[in-house]
């Protein structure tokens, strides 16, 4: 059996957020478990866009302090923080100013990095402090997604990965199973030691950055990412197995799917549970039975659309597009839909939320 925890936390005050990581940690063995005294820690949060902790699109530092505090009380010699974010990392040093991770990094005492250097397993360029450090802790912010459903513990180690493979993951494999599989492999190579999820408050709607906040006031932890990822999808109203993300990776043995072998610990799962809660509108097909799937599947159809007055002109959606589609100008801003394969990648990297999703009449039947 595998052990996930649950530990109820409402808001981010840093006393409340520090009790209840600290509760997760510690039904699932403790940090001592994880983190040996001298060793090099390396924290991985997820920060994709320039955002106040607020607005959810970001792993909330008071999260991640509670966990480099927590790994400094277990003896760590060193803690770092880093990310590879979409763009290239073009604008790191924004997000961790905006997020409000720089500044919590200095009072925490840790080392922020950005993920630039690599080193090269099965053909990915990973991230060199992978492989440097002694223990890697995930601290993955529970989303929506508009083409995986979800991310969370699994996807949040897409980020280890540095350069233009990520881009060019995006153009090669645009489908959501393949590109699952990209995902699943990498999650494999760059698996953490620990997880502790941030679903105090989570994203709902057309996540990974243009959702609505959702509180959950949940913080989640444990060895298995899989395992975390398969009861957060429950808890969310999603059967976990319909994310091809959590299917691919149980499927190939990289962690627990089964929620009949997952061991709950800490706050009952049931009363986290949001009925209600929002999914991206992008249709996610693996949600629509394959017979309906089969006839429907090529008329629903959704594109990313720049809103001209909300775009600030950064270029950024520019720089992250893997297949050359967009054009920003002075006067105008152009996606080039014959190129374009859907990936979202520029609706994820809008720190203005100036590119929105297209829908067509029939997926607006489906979801309103």
């Amino acid at each position: 059996m595998v052990k996930v925890s649950l530990a109820r936390c409402s808001g981010y005050d840093t006393s409340k957020v520090y009790a209840a990581v600290k509760r997760a940690v510690d039904l699932v063995g403790g940090i001592e478990a994880f983190v040996k005294r001298g060793a090099r820690v390396l924290i991985k949060p997820n920060l994709i866009s320039a955002r106040l902790p607020e607005e959810a699109v970001d792993t909330h530092p008071e999260v991640v302090r509670s966990v480099v505090r927590l790994a400094k009380e277990a003896g760590a010699g060193s803690v770092l923080i880093g990310d590879s974010p979409g763009g290239y990392g073009a604008n790191i040093d924004e997000i961790f100013d905006k997020s409000g991770m720089r500044a919590m990094a200095k009072e925490a005492g840790a080392e922020l990095v950005k993920f630039a250097v690599s080193r090269t397993v099965d053909g990915i360029p990973f991230t060199r402090h992978l492989f440097d450090c002694d223990c890697i802790i995930s601290v993955p912010k529970l989303k929506t997604h508009c083409i995986t459903i979800l991310t969370a513990g699994i996807k949040n180690m897409y980020g280890t990965v540095v350069g233009l493979y990520k881009a060019e993951q995006h153009s090669k494999s645009p489908k959501e199973r393949d590109f699952a599989k990209v995902i699943s492999k990498i999650y494999s190579i760059a698996k953490p030691h620990l997880t502790v999820l941030d679903a105090i408050t989570a994203m709902e709607g057309d996540g990974p950055s243009g959702g609505r906040p959702r509180d959950l006031d949940l913080i989640m932890a444990g060895p298995d990412a899989v395992a975390i990822d398969t009861i957060a999808a429950a808890i969310i109203g999603v059967e976990p197995l319909d994310v091809l993300v959590i299917r691919e990776a149980f499927a190939s043995g990289y962690g627990e799917g089964d929620p009949a072998r997952i061991e709950l610990m800490g706050d009952d799962a049931s009363s986290f549970v949001l009925p209600d809660f929002k999914l991206p509108q992008t249709i996610p097909l693996g949600l629509i039975p394959t017979a309906i799937t089969n006839s429907i599947a090529s008329l629903i159809k959704f594109k990313p659309c720049i809103v001209t007055d909300l775009c600030r002109r950064c270029k950024l959606c520019k720089t992250t597009c893997p297949v050359n589609a967009i054009e920003i100008e002075k006067v105008s801003c152009k996606i080039d839909y014959k190129k374009c394969v859907r990936c979202l990648c520029c609706h994820e990297v809008c720190p203005y939320k100036a590119i929105h999703i297209k829908r067509n009449i029939l997926t607006r039947m489906v979801w309103g």
